[in-house]
């Protein structure tokens, strides 16, 4: 018993770090999905709804028209932005301030697909420029709303407008097929990054933000994200050399890591394991995608530029 009267394993912990050496010597790491909660069964429904949702999203991108491509991508980031509010560091938010953030940030691949590339930024302006104006006519404590508003903006850059650029990617020379590698790339990064950092990994990769990535389960992610992407290269005929393949492979394998620990940075701020519980195995919508929101746009600004 500690002066306090609670047992040790009952303390709070002072810090993240404190709670990161708690869970290791309970031997429970990453994200807890497989060491809590009966790990077999969460990796059946991962499989499961992996099993449902590939088939699904390769008849989307390789065999329908890019409108479908469209009223997807607005589907997805509807659903993230609704995960994303319950991010918030505000004890209380006001509900028809979330519609709003919903509602401007599924707006923007209306814009992406209705009016091209260069009505983004004056869309993304006037996003800004709504939520100054709800803030300030809502507002009973200004340090609040300026937390608030700058979340909400934070939603538009975070989510709603990188996620759009698939829009732009689909519109690309065989673009259908540059969106599947781009999905292939990342599966087969996160893959082999759990495989690697289950077999070998050791050193810690951001053991403060996500405890359980490894440096060794980084790197095996992104040379078998590399190596699957020559494979579907070689078979596709993409129009770009093995080494600019395997270039792109490696960026966007790099770009998809860090944008899996910025989500995973803004879950730890706001204290909770999982944005949502949509996907069986899988946790929420914003789980799953994480690690596409920053390569997407990268892919597409660096195919814009060599095709």
């Amino acid at each position: 018993m500690s002066k306090s009267g609670l047992k040790p394993r009952e303390r709070r912990h002072k810090s993240f770090a404190d709670f990161v050496c708690w869970r290791r010597s309970k031997g429970v790491s990453g994200k807890g999905r497989m060491a809590q909660g009966g790990g077999s069964g969460a990796l059946v429904k991962r499989v499961l709804a992996a099993f449902f949702l590939i088939p699904v999203i390769v008849f989307v991108v390789g065999y329908t028209a890019p409108f479908w491509v469209f009223a997807s991508t607005s589907a997805i980031v509807f659903l993230a932005l609704v995960e994303y509010n319950n991010l918030s560091l505000l004890p209380v938010r006001r509900p028809d301030g979330d519609r709003l953030a919903i509602a401007v940030g599924v707006a923007m691949p209306a814009v992406f697909f209705f009016l091209g590339k260069d009505a983004a930024l004056a869309a993304f302006i006037a996003a800004v420029f709504i939520f100054f104006i709800y803030g300030m006519r809502t507002a009973t404590d200004f340090k609040s709303a300026s937390i608030d508003i700058a979340f909400r903006t934070l939603g538009v850059i975070y989510i709603a407008i990188p996620f759009s650029h698939l829009i732009f990617l689909r519109a690309l020379p065989d673009g259908r097929w540059w969106m599947l590698f781009l999905f292939i790339v990342i599966w087969a990064n996160d893959t082999f990054a759990f495989a690697v950092g289950k077999t070998v990994g050791r050193r810690k990769l951001a053991v403060l933000i996500s405890p359980g990535k490894t440096v060794e389960g980084a790197v095996g992610g992104v040379a078998g994200g590399a190596v699957l992407a020559l494979v579907y290269a070689y078979f596709m005929g993409l129009g770009l050399s093995m080494v600019y393949v395997a270039a792109i492979a490696i960026i966007i394998g790099i770009v998809g890591i860090i944008g899996d620990l910025a989500e995973s940075a803004l879950k730890r701020g706001a204290g909770i394991k999982d944005s949502g519980s949509l996907i069986p195995g899988h946790g929420g919508v914003l789980d799953r995608i994480d690690s596409l929101i920053f390569p997407i746009p990268a892919l597409y600004y660096i195919l814009a530029y060599l095709l």
